[in-house]
């Protein structure tokens, strides 16, 4: 596919998870599941990505695998799959909480940096006022403007990794969960259509 046609196909296929909680996936066998070969994707990394770009994720899911006619279908791939997903969303929990309890712990010493480098700007910046000298006055003010902005930086660096930098791992966390308990179809011989696109892993 051409970026135009990912794009689209990529829309049309979260209209499709917002209106029939369902995803499907093309692969030449069951094994690309879990496995890349050939140069793409395997079908686990690619329902990710789909997901992953979604705004909101469905309460249930239907995954649906286009596969060959005649290919093998071997109902412990699919066990292995949601054994997959069951320790990846583990692992990226892991990853989120770590981001959130490390903003958590840095936030009273990052305050404590920041209060003083406030109190160095504004200390300089009473100084500046009066300083007869236009030079040391430029110098006190440019001061005063640095440790105004490193309070600032110092203060929110801590709060926004706890706030907002793990939503991002808790979010594909909750991609695999979703996974893991999705139910899982397998099509042989499914076409492509402009209501329900398949993705190529």
């Amino acid at each position: 596919m051409t970026r135009p046609q990912s794009a689209h196909a990529l829309r049309t296929t979260h209209q499709h998870l917002r209106h029939d909680k369902s995803v499907e996936v093309r692969l030449g066998s069951l094994d690309q599941l879990l496995s890349a070969t050939g140069g793409r994707r395997s079908g686990v990394h690619t329902l990710v990505g789909i997901l992953d770009s979604a705004l909101r994720l469905p309460d249930a899911l239907t995954v649906r695998i286009a596969l060959p006619d005649g290919a093998d279908v071997d109902e412990r791939t699919i066990g292995d799959f949601r054994d997959h997903c069951r320790a990846q969303a583990s692992e990226e929990w892991g990853a989120a909480m770590t981001l959130r309890q490390g903003g958590f712990r840095a936030l009273p010493r990052a305050l404590t940096y920041a209060v003083v480098a406030a109190l160095v700007g504004v200390i300089s910046g009473y100084l500046a006022e009066g300083v007869g000298s236009t030079l040391i006055a430029v110098f006190l003010y440019a001061i005063a403007f640095v440790a105004v902005i490193a309070a600032w930086t110092i203060g929110w660096a801590p709060i926004e990794q706890s706030l907002f930098d793990w939503r991002a791992p808790g979010h594909t966390a909750a991609v695999y969960e979703l996974l893991a308990r999705a139910r899982v179809e397998v099509v042989e011989g499914a076409l492509e259509t402009e209501a329900s696109p398949v993705f190529q892993g």
